[in-house]
Parts: structure tokens; C-alpha cells; sequence
């Protein structure tokens, strides 16, 4: 696994708006997780995303949810007067 974000040629961190998120249990023993996102500005001016799907684990899903809870409650935290 890269230990880095991808970047483009500038340096910048590549991101990729999401609009929405699918979830649903597959036999019993793991999580389908399908993301949709925005690849490129028309997409997001047509309001036509792309979805890729994923297959978790319930620790993986668990770790997930930990990681994003714990990272939110960061941003939460700040004093919206130190947020400019």
C-alpha cells in the first residue's frame, strides 16, 4: 500500500468530490460500500457521478468508521474563529 496520497504534477493532493454512498450486508461475512463521486467538473455541472464498490470486512468497516469519527470530531473541535 502507498504510503503517500497521490498528487498531481503541481504537488497537490488529487481529490474527488462524493455525492452519496451506498451500504448493504453480502452473506452474513462482509460489507458492500459503494461510493459515488465526481471524477471530472462536468460530471458534477451534469450532477452524473461514478460509483466504485468496495468489499469490507466487518473490523475493516469497524476501523473505517473509527478513523472517520475520530477525524471529524478533530475538525469539529476547532474554534470556528480559528477557521478563516
Amino acid at each position: 500500500m502507498p504510503d503517500e496520497l497521490i498528487k498531481d504534477g503541481e504537488g497537490n493532493v488529487i481529490t474527488k468530490p462524493v455525492s452519496g454512498w451506498i451500504t448493504a450486508p453480502v452473506a452474513d461475512s462482509s460489507v458492500l460500500l459503494a461510493l459515488q463521486y465526481f471524477d471530472n467538473p462536468e460530471q458534477c455541472e451534469k450532477w452524473e457521478p461514478v460509483q466504485i464498490q468496495f468489499l469490507l470486512t466487518p473490523p475493516q468497516c469497524l476501523e473505517l468508521a473509527e478513523v472517520l469519527t475520530r477525524q471529524a470530531k478533530k475538525i469539529l473541535s476547532i474554534p470556528h474563529s480559528a477557521v478563516q
